[in-house]
């Protein structure tokens, strides 16, 4: 035992006393920060565009458009004027907030501005189009964006044309096109005779869709939205739990190589058996993966905690979704699951390790490894809208597997047999792992083994040559 710890130990300070692990430690709250205001940010950068809009049907066109626009404005005016309220109740009437809202939500027509030049034919403002001169704006000199030209070459049929040097920004250019398109839509039903009064009440028409549990009585079988909230906290926690594994077996396999090259590991074997070896280094990592978790579960508790008192102030089921976030059920299971897949996935990595004198040499063996692990990552997404999928179901009895299927299974009410059926499978797969990894750790280890020695157990036959 005292091996099997100090080993364990050199392998938790080896990672956890160097930059990259701190740097690690803080990347992903980092990368979480920038995933979250990176759209804002870029949406409150992009450039003004600058267009000419030139309707040769005398206005009527030009009209429809600016009607679709001047609605589309109004439903962002009347979304943003509710977010304004509610950050009001939530943090006060903060005018930094109020900024901070006014530009992360512009409205559309202010991001495309229409100018007027003296000349609107194609030939004028191919110079300006190309980027070979500039219009004169009330901002100063411009590039011009787009040239826009309606018309309608016979009644009922509309065509645009749609002059732009910019191939990938098409917000302009779908504003027009369902402008005229709902423009086109009521001219028709007008011209057959319908009230255009009766089109408007129409379009405003909507059902009412209640959610409805069979399991309650009809006073509580109404679903609510948190519900629906370990469904995504399971599919999260499998991606997680992947990441973290990927990322952790990754540094067993990379220490494996350097330490066999560097003639590290033979001198370990001269004080301690080669199981004492692979117990303490799956131990040593396991604690920095350990560490990883604590730290970033002890961010995310704490700005659980000060989104849970603003939640309450608005009177938001705060408790229920955080009860439902920390589940038991599902955190207990994810606490297990990591454990063990760890244990057969790291193992494994172990093995490879040991056979293997390069980086270069670990990669080819690892290629039907990595295509195992990538299976349970579709099959999650699968999962999502069909966790009663025979497929699912069979892909969660999979040992490999069943650490990342099952969490996304377990909201779905399955049966305890199913639960406690995958768990025993997984158990005895990882103890039959930990076994013939350790076999293998051996042989490698005392250069009993390499990867050429596992590539001639899956040939079929042997040729021999004949002299």
């Amino acid at each position: 035992m005292r091996n099997i710890y100090l080993i364990a130990r050199r392998e938790f300070l080896s990672y956890v006393a160097t930059w990259g692990f701190w740097l690690s430690l803080l990347s992903v709250p980092m990368f979480m920060a920038l995933g979250f205001g990176m759209p804002i940010l870029i949406e409150s950068s992009q450039p003004t565009r600058y267009y000419v809009l030139v309707d040769e049907t005398g206005g009527r066109l030009e009209q429809a458009v600016y009607d679709q626009m001047d609605a589309t404005r109004a439903e962002q005016a009347e979304e943003l004027e509710r977010v304004r309220e509610m950050a009001g109740d939530l943090l006060g009437d903060n005018p930094q907030v109020q900024a901070t809202l006014e530009s992360s939500m512009q409205l559309s027509d202010d991001d495309y501005i229409r100018v007027s030049p003296a000349e609107t034919s194609l030939d004028a403002l191919r110079p300006y189009l190309t980027g070979n001169a500039q219009l004169e704006t009330s901002d100063g000199p411009q590039d011009l964006f787009a040239a826009i030209y309606l018309s309608e070459p016979s009644p009922g049929q509309i065509e645009i044309d749609y002059w732009s040097a910019n191939l990938t920004d098409s917000g302009l250019r779908s504003t027009i096109r369902n402008a005229l398109r709902d423009y086109m839509q009521l001219e028709h039903l007008v011209g057959a005779g319908v009230d255009p009064a009766l089109i408007a009440e129409a379009d405003d028409l909507r059902p009412t869709v209640r959610e409805l549990n069979p399991q309650r009585s009809a006073e509580t079988a109404e679903v609510s939205e948190t519900e629906r909230l370990p469904i995504f906290v399971g599919v999260a926690t499998a991606f997680g739990l992947w990441v973290v594994i990927f990322s952790v077996v990754n540094m067993l396999l990379t220490a494996m190589i350097e330490e066999k090259g560097n003639k590290v590991l033979e001198m370990m074997l001269a004080s301690a058996r080669h199981h004492e070896i692979l117990v303490g280094k799956l131990l040593g990592v396991a604690a920095v993966s350990f560490t990883l978790l604590l730290f970033w579960g002890g961010l995310a508790s704490t700005g659980g905690f000060a989104i849970q008192q603003i939640m309450a102030s608005a009177d938001i089921p705060a408790a229920d979704i955080m009860a439902t976030l920390f589940s038991p059920a599902l955190i207990g299971p994810a606490i297990g699951y990591f454990i063990i897949g760890y244990l057969m996935y790291g193992a494994i990595f172990l093995a490879v390790g040991s056979l293997c004198e390069t980086i270069q040499d670990a990669q080819s063996l690892m290629s039907p490894i990595m295509l195992v692990m990538m299976v349970p990552l579709f099959l999650v997404m699968m999962a999502i809208d069909a966790p009663d999928s025979p497929i699912v179901a069979v892909a969660s009895w999979v040992p490999l597997w069943t650490p990342f299927i099952m969490l996304v299974r377990l909201p779905q009410d399955i049966g305890l047999i199913e639960i406690l059926g995958t768990t025993l499978g997984m158990i005895a797969m990882a103890s039959l792992v930990i076994w013939g990894a350790g076999q293998l750790f051996r042989m490698g280890a005392l250069n009993q083994a390499n990867q050429d020695t596992v590539k001639g157990w899956f040939k079929i036959g042997k040729t021999k040559s004949i002299g």
